[in-house]
């Protein structure tokens, strides 16, 4: 073992051998040290066992002479075993044994069905001869991703489970896991880079690796982490760490594979989408044909809605497509749902025209999907609008303008992280809109803020001053929304008044300042998102 760390009775339960063992009783001797693992048919007293030995004893042999584990409990406890595995039982451990394993903190381990040889070879093989393991297990790893049915981020994450017996996972950009078995991460930190990390600050080890689908892109940040917990031993951690290199090279080629295929289908909605919405004068057949193609339809009363998302770029809203068409499908907002450079829009069909009460129902639908969306992803923003309902092709343009207008209003309405509203429900704020759009507006905007805007360029004064004023001037409120102490809101806001020489105690101050940063807001991000639902 060179000078790897002794391998204790927790680590080699830990092993891929012994993967599906429990462990029944003397749970306070899984610290103590292996030395070695011997298979035996029964254990006797007058051939003793060496300190730090781990017994398997096969009890297919046994019959209904059960004090006969009773007798290895006592024989490992005398002789300073490490701990007793138990294989084939034909019958049920009791109470007794149970308690007499935890007397004498003697690990009591049963495999239910089991080669005892192979079993003990693999465990010796484990301990003694850990590099010819870890060849093993990496050549298994590579004939199996050498085969079809593991051509899946699924398959890979299944293999390397298999052969490390530990959890893996695959986490997105944001954390959120993808694939495999959750692993609570917490503070512990992540790979970034091409460095390989392992974070030893839990009991059980953290490995991460980051996949990056563009390499070539100057300090490109992680699109993926292949992440894994081991409790094992140094061999096993060193075998998950070949094993996660491995898989991620691998995932890499599979998942940037997969994000061409996908931005080509994007490339090809789009295109059709934006055909659709370029002109009122429709080509109606060609639309139709290339929409057909699609699996789309427009033949009935169409309800156009529209999904703001802030905090992700392109390529992530990409990324995020299949999630987002799934969400809203499980909501019951069931239709072609297309990328766009700030979201998505899309849209349902009925063969009838909707009821009035239906407009709610969908609201409320597309809120709690949005809701939901968020919470899964940290550092998103998710704001839905919904369009009247129209016929046919010239009505689908209609309600998708419609849709794109009423959800830049739910963002500038609702400010939260996520939000929905129907077009009707937004009156007041459709003619306020035509007044923040307006020439006029927008230079007195400018205008009283042109003091901050000097000073931030980075926006984050602006950014402060806005959250403080939606939040209805609570210090407490905007920090936990900006991520910030409140003293460096206060002290923010401070700055902010002295600049603009105003004092925030005036209401009408407020509103003032409340409207001028929705209007910069809405020329800022960007003011052509009006017209992007033309393009």
């Amino acid at each position: 073992m060179g000078t790897e760390r002794p391998v204790t009775v927790r680590q080699l339960l830990s092993s891929p051998a012994l993967t599906g063992a429990e462990l029944l009783a003397g749970e306070a001797g899984l610290d103590a040290v292996v030395t070695e693992v011997v298979l035996h048919g029964r254990l006797r007293a007058d051939s003793p066992l060496k300190p730090g030995e781990a017994a398997v004893l096969d009890a297919a042999g046994i019959g209904e002479h059960l004090y006969q584990i009773d007798m290895a409990i006592r024989i490992m406890a005398d002789a300073q075993g490490s701990t007793l595995i138990v294989t084939n039982p034909g019958f049920e451990l009791g109470v007794g044994v149970r308690r007499l394993a935890n007397r004498f903190d003697v690990p009591l381990v049963v495999v239910g069905e089991a080669d005892a040889m192979t079993l003990t070879h693999r465990l010796r093989a484990q301990l003694w001869a850990a590099d010819v393991e870890h060849a093993a297990a990496v050549n298994s790893l590579l004939v199996s991703l050498s085969r079809p049915r593991i051509a899946s981020v699924e398959g890979v994450l299944e293999a390397i489970t298999e052969l490390s017996a530990s959890s893996v996972c695959l986490l997105g950009q944001d954390r959120s896991l993808v694939a495999g078995a959750a692993i609570e991460i917490t503070g512990r930190r992540l790979a970034s880079g091409p460095a390989y990390l392992v974070d030893n600050s839990a009991e059980a080890a953290l490995h991460s690796t980051a996949i990056v689908l563009t390499p070539g892109e100057s300090g490109a940040e992680a699109d993926y982490w292949l992440v894994a917990e081991s409790r094992g031993s140094d061999g096993v951690q060193r075998l998950l760490r070949s094993l996660l290199q491995i898989g991620s090279w691998y995932l890499a080629a599979l998942l940037a594979s997969v994000r061409a295929r996908t931005e080509s289908d994007a490339r090809r909605r789009i295109a059709v989408l934006n055909e659709l919405l370029a002109t009122s004068d429709l080509h109606e057949r060609d639309i139709r044909n290339q929409m057909l193609a699609l699996g789309w339809s427009a033949a009935g009363w169409n309800t156009g809605l529209h999904i703001t998302l802030r905090g992700a770029d392109t390529s992530r809203i990409i990324d995020l497509h299949a999630e987002v068409r799934e969400r809203l499908r499980s909501a019951g907002v069931d239709g072609p749902l297309v990328e766009r450079n700030d979201g998505w829009s899309g849209w349902v069909t009925d063969a009838a025209e909707p009821a009035v009460e239906s407009y709610s129902v969908m609201v409320r639908r597309l809120t709690d999907a949005l809701a939901e969306f968020v919470d899964a992803h940290s550092g998103l923003q998710a704001h839905a609008g919904i369009g009247r309902p129209y016929l046919d092709l010239s009505g689908l343009r209609m309600s998708l303008t419609e849709a794109h207008e009423a959800a830049l209003i739910a963002n500038a309405r609702f400010g939260g992280r996520s939000g929905a509203a129907h077009i009707d429900q937004l009156g007041v704020q459709r003619v306020l809109m035509g007044w923040f759009g307006s020439e006029d507006f927008a230079r007195y905007a400018r205008f009283i803020l042109q003091p901050v805007l000097d000073a931030d360029t980075d926006h984050e004064m602006l950014r402060t001053l806005e959250v403080y004023l939606d939040a209805s001037c609570s210090t407490t409120e905007a920090a936990q929304v900006l991520g910030l102490h409140r003293n460096t809101v206060t002290n923010r806001m401070r700055r902010i008044s002295d600049l603009l020489g105003v004092e925030l105690d005036d209401a009408e101050t407020r509103l003032s300042l409340q409207l001028a940063c929705r209007m910069l807001r809405i020329n800022r991000e960007p003011a052509q998102l009006m017209q992007s639902a033309l393009e």
